[in-house]
């Protein structure tokens, strides 16, 4: 691990020079024949923005404790997230980020992290198999104003990552390769604009896509958002277990979202609110079938304290054909930890949700209590358990402990009880 991680840094050292040089060298395209002096102070400049940068590392070693009902043996294993890099100061506008990630196993274990043997395997699934390589890698251009473009490697987290987002919970994240475009020219706005060739998942596996992005949000009033989006995802195979040979789709939508002074409960307290729709169908090649609806509704309190919500989501099915499918999103923030509903099954999916927060000092709280039920036909699909308690031990060092907990319904297609417990220390410098 630690040849790996050296390994790592080196090249990423280098690379940043090389994309500085090349930065550097199209913004004094007209210096290109000036004498040696100007050649020094190039140099000398690049040298600057390099030293001048910063580290960026993060150590996560996790075990994790799984059983279930339809599997005779338990996994019972620790795992490890590490990553190096360096961001540069900004030069002529451009700051280049480059990170190497190695992701591994510590000590014996016994366990499946192939999705490909998720039936044959006697063990529970535990999607996090060893990972190297560059995790991140892109220039920021900021010489517009109000405006960031981002080119390459590179993390995306949208609105509350319903539809895109890096799955940060795995030890190797979800990344995109392309470009981003975020402005805020507009008074009380902003718009994001993306294209992104390829996708590297959480398995580590790097895939071809066609990724389109088009997001605004705007602030009428401080507090509450509205915001308008449209994702279109062409690929064949975008992990959703659909049966279909081809799930190109794309994604219509909007929400508001916002709070309101609560008085009445208490100085500090805030009514929160929130309601979201889209609409899902199929393009270019993909399967004609595919078209659903997405709804949301939620509500709740909350402080500097705390605070409890309840939320109700629908991922709507058309008569059993087709449900609506999220397959960039964080699992782990919608659905249950438990991750039983990857996958939208064919009949949609109905979630209930309560929410309660809360911390004391340097330790954190949290409860989610969910009831799932099919969209079509009204099938009782499970219900699930799931906390996180979190104590801060420094600023940048936190020790997790969390768990979830499922249980089938009487008309979920596979009856098979889920527990699943964690225990992490994370730090971030």
């Amino acid at each position: 691990m630690q040849h790996a991680l050296v390994l790592g840094m080196k090249v990423i050292v280098a690379v940043a020079a090389t994309l500085l040089g090349a930065s550097a060298q199209a913004a004094d395209v007209q210096e290109s024949d000036a004498d040696a002096p100007m050649l020094l102070k190039l140099s000398q400049g690049l040298g600057e923005s390099i030293a001048n940068g910063h580290l960026l590392l993060e150590l996560r070693p996790r075990y994790a404790r799984i059983t279930e009902t339809a599997k005779p043996e338990t996994t019972a294993v620790w795992t490890i997230r590490s990553t190096v890099g360096w961001q540069t100061a900004p030069y002529h506008d451009v700051r280049v980020t480059a990170q190497y990630i190695y992701t591994g196993i510590i000590g014996p274990s016994q366990l499946n992290d192939d999705p490909g043997q998720f039936f044959s395997s006697p063990y529970p699934l535990l999607p996090d198999p060893p990972h190297s390589g560059v995790n991140q890698l892109y220039a920021d251009y900021n010489g517009i104003a109000a405006t960031r473009i981002r080119l390459g490697r590179q993390i995306l987290r949208i609105d509350d990552q319903r539809f895109i987002s890096d799955v940060d919970f795995r030890q190797t994240p979800q990344v995109f390769d392309g470009a981003t475009l975020i402005t805020n020219v507009l008074p009380e706005t902003e718009i994001q604009l993306g294209e992104y060739r390829r996708v590297r998942g959480v398995l580590g596996d790097l895939d071809k896509l066609r990724l389109h992005i088009l997001h605004a949000a705007w602030n009428p009033l401080p507090g509450h958002t509205l915001a308008a989006y449209g994702y279109w995802h062409d690929q064949a195979d975008t992990g959703a277990q659909t049966g279909f040979s081809n799930n190109a789709q794309r994604i219509i939508g909007a929400h508001a979202e916002g709070g309101i002074d609560a008085t009445v409960v208490g100085e500090g307290w805030r009514w929160l609110y929130y309601l979201a729709y889209a609409r899902q169908n199929h393009i270019g090649d993909g399967d004609a079938r595919i078209k659903a609806g997405y709804f949301r509704v939620g509500g709740g309190l909350s402080s500097a304290f705390g605070g409890v919500r309840v939320d109700h989501e629908v991922k709507g099915s058309d008569h059993g054909v087709y449900a609506f499918q999220t397959p960039l999103t964080d699992y782990y923030a919608f659905n249950g930890w438990a991750l039983q509903f990857t996958s939208t099954p064919p009949q949609g999916l109905r979630d209930t949700w309560l929410t309660a927060r809360g911390h004391i000092d340097k330790l954190e709280g949290s409860i989610e209590v969910h009831r799932f039920r099919s969209d079509f036909g009204g099938l009782a699909l499970g219900h699930e358990f799931d906390a996180a308690l979190v104590y801060s031990l420094l600023p940048n060092l936190q020790v997790k402990l969390q768990l979830a907990r499922f249980k089938a319904g009487e008309g979920a297609s596979r009856k098979n009880d889920v527990d699943k417990t964690w225990l992490a220390l994370a730090y971030i410098y």
